[in-house]
């Protein structure tokens, strides 16, 4: 197969420049009969093809806003942050932020930065899956050095009640109640049997999941625990965590140091 001609490649960068930044360079390549309906052509196909990338990776704040007023967010967002990778799926990664920056109601944002997160934990790639069986096998003094490598597919983020709430209800064919005076909390989002799930995280939860993912050791998530229980409680609370993460999920690994056996 012939690779394409310098000529082609010319043409289709041209085309790039034209939707992207509104460069004149193509009209060159394009004959004046018609071109500007020609090109018009090009240039709505491309942006309502973006647009329904964004209302397929948004779905509930699509449901909230309504058509015209995502419309109107969503081709804001493209013009100040064009479409700039081979793949669609990474095109609305700035659009919670961007929501944000432009001062529509924090609810917008918070719901889009949630649902964006569930596309990445859905994305996210695959790792093993630690199981009950591979802690039973540790010797008691391989606890303390013990580290644990956290799953790729998981995310915490931290917003109002409400948010999940919202989500739950479009989900279920509900309507939808904007979050009013919620104080934000961490939620925990995972992928479980192919889907994604959320749950409210406590403090002491989200504090510890922050550590493991840092690399600290069994030990040192109990010390962290021991700030607000007493030593015994917090290595039990510690283990009873752990199982909770391994029954979700969440855990890939485990890590000890070389010279210690299990």
């Amino acid at each position: 197969m012939n690779a394409p001609s310098p000529a082609l490649f010319a043409q289709q960068d041209a085309l790039r420049h034209w939707l992207i930044n509104g460069n004149s360079a193509v009209s060159g390549f394009i004959g004046e009969d018609r071109r500007d309906d020609r090109l018009r052509i090009y240039a709505d196909a491309y942006r309502l093809r973006l647009i329904d990338v964004l209302a397929n990776d948004f779905p509930v704040l699509h449901a909230l806003v309504g058509e015209e007023m995502f419309d109107t967010l969503a081709e804001g967002y493209l013009r100040a942050h064009p479409s700039r990778q081979p793949s669609v799926r990474h095109f609305g990664s700035g659009f919670p932020a961007w929501i944000h920056h432009h001062e529509h109601p924090a609810t917008w944002s918070a719901l889009a930065q949630f649902e964006w997160m569930q596309g990445e934990v859905f994305d996210a790639v695959d790792a093993p899956v630690l199981g009950f069986d591979d802690l039973a096998t540790l010797t008691p003094d391989a606890w303390p050095a013990l580290r644990l490598r956290l799953q790729p597919a998981m995310r915490v983020v931290e917003v109002a009640a409400g948010i999940p709430a919202m989500i739950e209800a479009h989900h279920a064919g509900e309507p939808l109640l904007a979050a009013v005076g919620d104080v934000p909390t961490r939620w925990l989002l995972w992928r479980h049997d192919f889907r994604v799930h959320w749950r409210r995280l406590d403090d002491d939860e989200a504090a510890l999941l922050a550590l493991a993912n840092d690399g600290a050791t069994f030990a040192e998530l109990c010390a962290r625990l021991a700030t607000s229980l007493p030593e015994a409680d917090a290595a039990l609370r510690a283990i009873g965590l752990i199982k909770r993460w391994i029954a979700d999920d969440l855990i890939a690994a485990t890590i000890l140091p070389e010279n210690t056996t299990t």
